[in-house]
């Protein structure tokens, strides 16, 4: 009976460990833009590859200046704002916001990541075809 009790509380403590639901907040900054050949980007292509690669998606873009757009990723109840800042060589995904995603100014709900990073290769892959 001993034995099973602590082979009980290893599996609860593995499984609660495992769950992790937050992260911290990390920017993805001077992110290097993919080049295909000797094709040299402009600031003009590098936006219309972010803005093919978030629309693609689902997420919602508005260009708030010459180097700079905001994307918003709604999902369910969630909502998640980042600023992409670019220029012709690199880009850069900043946090900007969020509604019910656990952000508490220092962590945020664990799919941030993974739906930063899925924005990130599609901008690459935009930026090569």
């Amino acid at each position: 009976m001993f034995k099973l009790k602590i082979v009980i509380s290893t599996i609860i403590i593995v499984f609660l460990v495992g769950c992790k639901s937050t992260v911290p907040v990390k920017n993805f900054d001077n992110q290097t833009i993919a080049q295909y050949g000797n094709a040299s980007n402009t600031t003009q292509s590098v936006e219309r590859s972010i803005v093919r690669a978030a629309v693609t998606l689902g997420w919602k873009t508005k260009v708030t200046s010459e180097n700079a757009i905001l994307a918003t990723l709604d999902i369910r109840t969630h909502q998640l704002v980042v600023l992409i800042t670019h220029d012709d060589k690199s880009f850069s995904i900043e946090y900007k916001d969020s509604t019910n995603l656990k952000y508490n100014g220092t962590k945020i709900h664990r799919q941030y990541i993974n739906w930063v990073t899925n924005l990130i290769r599609s901008i690459h892959a935009q930026n090569i075809s």
